[in-house]
């Protein structure tokens, strides 16, 4: 094999990972735009409930912000 041979196979082995890279970075992008929509869409369905369905569901209205974003905890989690 020539040294024009093994620089396109080096050349190669680079475009690959580069290409890898951006199909990670296209995949992290996706799901954080995704994460984006569902925390918004979730958010926008709370405001809509009355006070005494939020109750009924253990959620203060000041609280939707914290929950749709970051999650809930449990009793007897830390």
């Amino acid at each position: 094999m020539t040294i024009f041979g093994q620089e396109l196979v080096a050349d190669r082995s680079a475009l690959s990972r580069f290409f890898a890279a951006v199909v990670a970075i296209s995949r992290a992008t996706g799901h954080a735009l995704a994460r984006i929509v569902r925390i918004r869409r979730d958010r926008a369905r709370l405001d809509e409930l009355p006070d005494y369905l939020l109750h009924d569901i253990g959620v203060g209205r000041s609280e939707i912000r914290w929950i749709t974003k970051y999650g809930r905890r449990e009793h007897g989690e830390a």
